[in-house]
């Protein structure tokens, strides 16, 4: 996904039109939907309900667009106030990134396509605190850090879809006392949600696999060896059709 694309999603979602998009951007109604299309096809899910003269976001296209839109803000802000300086913006930017890794790299990528100059220096650790700028965590270590909240979203239980609960239609976290988990390694992101969920239902997690790749984690689960907390935006569009994802509770 690149800019432009993404600015003709959120013009389309403000518009409800593609033809109005087109307009403003003059290009061809076609050069709109087709974009649209491949990023629908990139996020593996349609954001867009289809009516006979308009469009509509769907739940998945709201919460997109939700993120998105706050995305162009900071990266227009951020031109903004280089352009203002006159100068090319340039040096280094120590990020560490110790959750929605997916995410921060394809900002990270579409970044530089704008400032070819800067330089990342990237650890998904925080061994190395001293000359961090940025850290990208569900949780903030450092009291004196600014916090800004870049996603907001929903955990769900995966499990392959034989499992007994996979056709029950309201699941809870007390349903999962005896179930075997999967999760990430110790003091992991997902490890410390799978503890507190559990905790919060009254019982200790049985973690029986523990791994540090979540492509393991999800192929895992895929061979039914056990369930796993997963974030559902995140991580959508990497389940294959043997997983089936669950709302546990609130």
């Amino acid at each position: 996904m690149d800019i432009l694309q993404l600015k003709y999603f959120c013009d389309a979602a403000e518009t409800e039109n593609f033809t109005k998009t087109a307009e403003k951007h003059l290009v061809p109604t076609s050069n709109i939907s087709q974009s649209i299309k491949r990023l629908e096809k990139e996020l593996g899910s349609e954001l867009f309900e289809h009516y006979a003269n308009r469009i509509r976001l769907n739940d998945d296209g709201k919460q997109f667009y939700s993120d998105v839109s706050k995305a162009l803000i900071l990266l227009e802000n951020a031109k903004s106030r280089i352009v203002e300086k006159g100068e090319e913006l340039q040096g280094d930017i120590n990020i560490a990134c110790l959750t929605n890794r997916r995410i921060v790299t394809n900002a990270i990528e579409t970044f530089l396509i704008a400032y070819p100059k800067v330089n990342f220096i990237i650890q998904h650790n925080l061994e190395c605190a001293q000359n961090l700028d940025v850290i990208i965590s569900d949780t903030c270590p450092f009291k004196h850090i600014d916090k800004i909240l870049l996603v907001d979203e929903q955990i769900c239980v995966a499990m392959n879809k034989n499992h007994f609960l996979a056709s029950k239609l309201d699941v809870k976290s007390s349903d999962l006392e005896k179930e075997r988990f999967i999760t990430m390694t110790q003091n992991s992101s997902l490890h410390n949600i799978t503890v507190n969920i559990c905790a919060d239902a009254g019982f200790i997690p049985n973690i029986a696999i523990k791994t540090d790749d979540p492509f393991y984690l999800r192929k895992y689960i895929e061979m039914g060896l056990g369930i796993a907390f997963v974030p559902s935006l995140s991580w959508k569009g990497l389940f294959s059709d043997n997983i089936v994802l669950k709302n546990i509770d609130n």
